[in-house]
């Protein structure tokens, strides 16, 4: 079963740039032995992407047209590392009839504490003692006990996050296209439609979203201004999902009372922009994602995918290419 239609042994290239030491790729090796692992850096992988029948953790930076030309109609299945795809779709690509996965899901633990972590740093009053940030008396720290926090984006990062808000007592709302089972962590499930009834009710609004044509610049100066002068927005998925000029300010008008971003747009920020000279503001430098386990839960999922990819079984961590996630 490690064969293709046409006789042909798959033959996987593994960019070993992208977090797969040669040991793990000769771990998957022995585990498929009928199939052919080979490795490429992000420097070679163009240059190795010929007769292949899946790439996996392919850098954004070549992935082009002129990659799926060279791969030809032998590849059947991409892997990207992250949770974040946007790149990724291009036209040849999404048009194409190759299956995509990618690292959602698996990176939930790690940004949800990392969303935590902004978040309390606001409520605790750490984003003035560490940054040395404090004039006048301390602003009495706030419990989150009690509080609404409106989760934007429940798949496999925001319910993470949920769990976690729930933990520290609080009401959760979720906003999500897809209609959600009812679970002990979120008390509201809203469509995005209904995102402006929420958000006078947030304390917290914290943004896991991807980045699609729905979700880009979804925040900007109209659901900054239905926010709580005293709320909180935090955003650990895409910039993009909100409007920089507007949450500059927003902030500036005293519209929110602070934001906790670990990713922004532009990203990198250039080192003068208005967002790194704020006292109400933490900039964390797109880092939710780190963590001591990531790397070997993303072994695990790409080590379970390559055997099912190769006895013709469906693969774990689907993408649709037309929605964008």
């Amino acid at each position: 079963m490690s064969e293709s239609i046409t006789g042909h042994k798959k033959r996987i290239l593994i960019v070993t740039h992208r977090g797969f030491p040669e040991e793990q790729v000769q771990e998957i090796q022995e585990m498929v032995p009928a199939a052919e692992c080979v490795t490429a850096t992000d420097d070679t992988v163009l240059d190795r992407a010929q007769n292949i029948d899946a790439l996996i953790g392919c850098p954004r930076f070549v992935f082009k047209d002129e990659l799926l030309e060279r791969a030809g109609s032998r590849l059947t299945w991409i892997h990207a590392t992250g949770a974040g795809i946007e790149e990724f779709l291009i036209p040849k690509f999404i048009q194409s009839d190759i299956t995509f996965t990618n690292g959602k899901i698996i990176q939930g633990p790690e940004v949800a504490d990392h969303a935590l972590a902004l978040l309390l740093s606001f409520t605790r009053n750490l984003h003035l003692i560490l940054g040395n940030r404090l004039e006048g008396p301390m602003p009495r720290p706030q419990e989150l006990r009690g509080k609404t926090a409106v989760v934007v984006g429940v798949g496999g990062i925001g319910l993470l996050i949920a769990e976690r808000c729930k933990a520290f007592g609080m009401k959760v709302i979720g906003v999500n296209p897809e209609w959600l089972p009812m679970m002990q962590c979120i008390d509201e499930i809203v469509p995005p439609d209904h995102l402006h009834r929420v958000l006078p009710q947030a304390d917290a609004v914290l943004v896991a979203a991807p980045v699609t044509e729905m979700t880009t610049k979804m925040f900007g100066a109209q659901e900054f201004a239905l926010m709580k002068p005293s709320s909180l927005f935090i955003v650990v998925s895409r910039g993009k999902t909100y409007d920089t000029d507007a949450i500059v300010t927003a902030l500036q008008d005293n519209q929110i009372a602070g934001a906790g971003l670990d990713v922004t747009d532009p990203e990198p920020l250039p080192e003068d922009h208005a967002l790194r000279k704020m006292s109400n503001v933490v900039l964390t430098p797109h880092i939710a994602g780190w963590s001591d386990h990531n790397r070997q839960r993303s072994f695990e999922l790409v080590k379970t995918n390559v055997f099912r990819f190769v006895n013709d079984l469906p693969l774990l961590n689907h993408v649709n290419k037309q929605l964008g996630y």
